[in-house]
């Protein structure tokens, strides 16, 4: 779906999340994955008929961006990040960081 809807490649790291929901659109159920991955080009073109807009954005902006319950979920369930205020949001995220700047799930998977 990553390379389908930006054309970045990408390679899978992990499950973060997932959610099964039923009795949706057409009576059907619904299933939805978060996955962790690690992307092998950076060169956006995102295709028009499946996606509005694709672009890069530090973590922190993405989540002060983001109202899916279910992104939210994984992010702070995979990354344990605080509830509260910018300023814990921004100290969870410093704490996850690796060498790299790169957030690290808190489990193995």
């Amino acid at each position: 779906e990553t390379r389908e809807e930006t054309g970045v490649r990408a390679e899978f790291e992990s499950v973060l999340a997932f959610w099964h929901r039923h009795g949706l659109a057409f009576g059907k159920s619904d299933l939805y994955f978060v996955c962790l991955l690690r992307p092998t080009t950076r060169e956006i073109e995102a295709d028009p008929v499946e996606i509005s807009d694709a672009r890069w954005m530090p973590v922190e902006e993405f989540l002060r961006t983001q109202n899916h319950p279910m992104v939210m979920h994984a992010m702070r369930a995979a990354f344990e990040l605080d509830n509260g205020s910018e300023d814990s949001l921004e100290d969870s995220l410093a704490k996850l960081r690796n060498t790299r700047g790169r957030l690290k799930p808190l489990v193995e998977i």
